[in-house]
């Protein structure tokens, strides 16, 4: 297990912040599910789904209902994604059925819903398939039989800005969102992010700047919008930097070859420009 998984589990484990996943995904934040429903039982069911297929699963009881929420965080995109959790789904309701019934499932019985949650906190945009039709093939005339299935997906690198209703994971939410559009908002320069969240944008990231501040932090929330937008001030100038110098190489590259088209030798155009033959010939052919 690397330490992605390690700390996926660790801080999306938490109760409070494995609800609010799915609270940001299917009610805008609002508490509709609750942490003090979750049971992080040990059965045999949730050990052997979780284990073999998935990050995180969990199961929810509010006392009508019983649900297993999985949580998928993918930091690559996984073209076969849609057919993992077909898969995921598939395994853990074969599963309960075969504990929980001797030979067949008795007539109106209900199973549990499972629901799956991919969180993609890569940077590269999602291009893979979101839905089993962009997948397969679908030929012409069968599109009613098709059994569509569809990932209920959240994207952190986009502009859709979600809401979790939960301190910890919408500070994770902000900060990636922050990292990969490079951008600070004004009323964000002085807030305070929790210090957990902070950690573990930073096992996603590998930003460095994160790590500084979170081992310069003690206890508590921290402050770290200032130091991202110096950051990003000085990523952004060292650009324009590189991008003037290399249009200024570019130039010179243009003038050389010319002249070389037309006749003159390296030995004369170091003359006229009073630079070295040698630092000619290495624009000439790194350019």
């Amino acid at each position: 297990m690397n330490s992605m998984d390690i700390e996926s589990k660790k801080f999306l484990g938490q109760p409070k912040n494995f609800v609010s996943i799915f609270n940001a995904l299917l009610f805008d934040g609002q508490p509709v599910l609750k942490s003090e429903y979750l049971k992080d039982e040990n059965s045999e069911l949730v050990m052997n789904v979780s284990s073999k297929h998935v990050d995180i699963i969990k199961r929810y009881e509010d006392g009508t209902y019983l649900d297993l929420f999985v949580i998928e965080s993918q930091s690559y995109v996984d073209p076969s994604m849609v057919a993992r959790v077909m898969e995921y789904e598939s395994v853990a309701r074969m599963r309960y059925i075969r504990q929980n019934f001797k030979k067949h499932v008795p007539m109106h019985t209900r199973l549990p819903m499972i629901l799956t949650v991919v969180l993609y906190v890569g940077e590269s945009k999602w291009n893979a398939a979101k839905r089993l039709s962009e997948l397969e093939i679908i030929h012409p005339g069968f599109e009613d039989m098709f059994n569509e299935f569809k990932l209920n997906l959240i994207e952190l690198n986009t502009n859709h800005k979600y809401n979790t209703g939960e301190k910890a994971t919408q500070d994770f939410f902000d900060l990636l969102r922050m990292i990969y559009r490079k951008q600070i908002l004004k009323e964000d320069l002085d807030r305070e992010f929790n210090r957990d969240a902070l950690y573990f944008a930073y096992v996603v990231t590998k930003n460095k700047e994160l790590l500084s501040i979170y081992q310069e932090s003690e206890k508590g929330d921290v402050k770290v919008c200032r130091a991202l937008d110096e950051m990003f001030e000085e990523s952004t100038n060292r650009g324009i930097q590189m991008g003037i110098k290399h249009s200024i190489a570019l130039n010179q590259f243009e003038v050389y070859q010319t002249m070389l088209d037309k006749g003159f030798s390296v030995k004369t155009i170091a003359s006229i420009f009073s630079v070295s033959e040698e630092s000619i010939k290495t624009l000439l052919m790194r350019t």
